[in-house]
């Protein structure tokens, strides 16, 4: 395979998972952003996917990744988040800046950090998957889920521990933590 078209395989994958995160914000729907950022998923776990595979890893594409990522599981899940509230105090606007901050914070330490089997703190897009499972059960009308957002408490305390597990130095499961042998991944499993 030609290497310049090896080396933009991964950098493809990048700028999907990047448009879908900021139609996600455009579209503004809890369904359909969701999917979108269900997309952005998918596509940010197949960019390191095809890096390693094709041996085209670089810092650029390092860079692009994190941008992309702040973008598709902090800004975007954020923009959601401030969606739902009434909006009648100031906590409603602080609650997704904390998303957005927990998120650039994540993704600037990750970037420094040596590459390792284990994440330290809790990956970006965990913290928007989790969200996701709230815009869609808010969507679909969920009394649980309405009722604890509603309460302000409950609002800006979710995005303040998602803020804190992400810049946490807590080790947390890593899909290259996984040994071939599968007996060996009991822990994990």
């Amino acid at each position: 395979m030609h290497q310049r078209i090896r080396h933009s395989i991964p950098s493809l994958f990048t700028l999907i998972n990047l448009s879908c995160g900021f139609m996600a914000i455009l579209i503004a729907d809890f369904h359909k952003s969701s999917i979108l950022l269900l997309i952005s998923l998918l596509c940010d776990s197949l960019d390191g996917f095809a890096a390693r595979k094709l041996n085209a890893t670089s810092e650029m594409g390092k860079e692009l990744d994190s941008l992309a990522d702040l973008t598709s599981f902090g800004i975007a899940p954020a923009y959601l988040y401030f969606m739902i509230a009434d909006h009648s105090s100031i906590w409603h606007y602080i609650a997704p800046l904390l998303i957005v901050i927990g998120s650039a914070l994540r993704l600037a330490k990750f970037n420094l950090m040596p590459p390792s089997k284990f994440f330290s703190g809790l990956p970006t897009p965990a913290t928007a998957l989790f969200l996701i499972g709230m815009f869609l059960a808010h969507h679909y009308g969920s009394s649980l889920v309405n009722d604890c957002l509603q309460n302000t408490l409950v609002y800006i305390c979710i995005p303040a521990f998602l803020c804190l597990m992400m810049i946490s130095r807590l080790q947390m499961f890593s899909l290259k933590s996984l040994d071939k042998n599968m007996a060996k991944n009991k822990f994990h499993l």
